[in-house]
Parts: C-alpha cells; sequence; structure tokens
C-alpha cells in the first residue's frame, strides 16, 4: 500500500517551483500535514577541461547574501531531458560546448520538504562556442573561474550540488580505465 494524499493545495505558485500544502495518510494510519516545494528538477555540470582545471560561475546569491563559486547549473524545463539541460545550461553559463557528457547520477539536496531531482554531469572534450553561443538567463549576473579540479574542490564546498558533483568527478576519473 501506498501513502495516500488527502488533500493538496498550492499555497504559492512561481515561476520556478510551487509551494503546496498536502495532507498525507501512511500506509501505518499516521496522518501528515506538510509543506512542500514542488520543483521540476535541475542539472549541475563538472566541466573539466583537458589539463585538469574545471570551469566554474561566481554568481550572488541573494537567499545566502553573498557571492558563491559553483558548477554551471539551472533548472529544468517542463519535459526537458536531464543531458540536453545540461548541454544547455554549460553553453548558457561558461560559453562551452562539450563533445563528451557522463552522468555522475543525481541526489536530492531536501527531501524533507522540496522534490527538487539534481541531475549532475561530467563534460569534457570542451570547445568554446564561439559567437553563436546561447546567452544566459537575462536575470544572471556570472563571471566564470578556472580553477585545478582539488582546488575546485574546496574553494566550492559550500555549495551541496557543487561539492557532490566535484567529488563524484574525482572519483570517476580514479577509476581504472
Amino acid at each position: 500500500m501506498q501513502p495516500r494524499v488527502q488533500s493538496s493545495a498550492v499555497l504559492v505558485g512561481s515561476r520556478v517551483f510551487d509551494v503546496v500544502r498536502e495532507v498525507v495518510e501512511l500506509p501505518s494510519g499516521l496522518r501528515q500535514d506538510l509543506t512542500i516545494v514542488r520543483h521540476p528538477g535541475a542539472v549541475g555540470v563538472v566541466a573539466l577541461h583537458a589539463d585538469g582545471r574545471v570551469t566554474l560561475v561566481r554568481q550572488y546569491r541573494h537567499a545566502v547574501g553573498r557571492e558563491l563559486l559553483e558548477i554551471p547549473a539551472g533548472r529544468l524545463e517542463a519535459g526537458e531531458d536531464p543531458r540536453r539541460a545540461a548541454l544547455r545550461e554549460l553553453e548558457e553559463e561558461t560559453g562551452y560546448r562539450a563533445l563528451s557528457l557522463e552522468s555522475l547520477g543525481s541526489f536530492f539536496p531536501a527531501p524533507g520538504f522540496c522534490s527538487e531531482e539534481l541531475h549532475l554531469f561530467l563534460a569534457r572534450e570542451l570547445a568554446h562556442a564561439g559567437p553563436e553561443r546561447a546567452p544566459h538567463d537575462a536575470d544572471e549576473e556570472l563571471a566564470t573561474v578556472m580553477l585545478p579540479l582539488p582546488e575546485a574542490l574546496e574553494r566550492c564546498a559550500q555549495d551541496a550540488k557543487s561539492w557532490i558533483g566535484l567529488v563524484r568527478a574525482m572519483a570517476r576519473l580514479a577509476e581504472p580505465r
């Protein structure tokens, strides 16, 4: 038997996510009154260059009141394939295109209250997109930074998606070929 949704109401709807209140009955009979963030999901990309450096983005994050150094990332559009979104976000945020894109798996950043699943990728064989580069979103102000992978891991430790993506990339690179 699966949990049963007794009621569901959108409290706040936005371009990025919805805040929903649901009353759920678990198979045990326990009823829970929950407020959940419904999110379409997102992608994060570890953009690894042949020389071992990664391209990161620096941007101001108002929710935490500071600039963070992060892997390129972004929200999935409705029905969008995560691989396609990863390639789109990489180009929009860094100006690079990848000839090789490997999955690094996915994770749930905050499953206690948010449905977001974040898909991580390792992008290699990078090339500049050139003048036909897709522009970043109009509401983004980004600067790119290139760092050696170990230094990137240290400098991105405050951002969970970046840290997890970089750790998984390092583990992938350490695997025997």
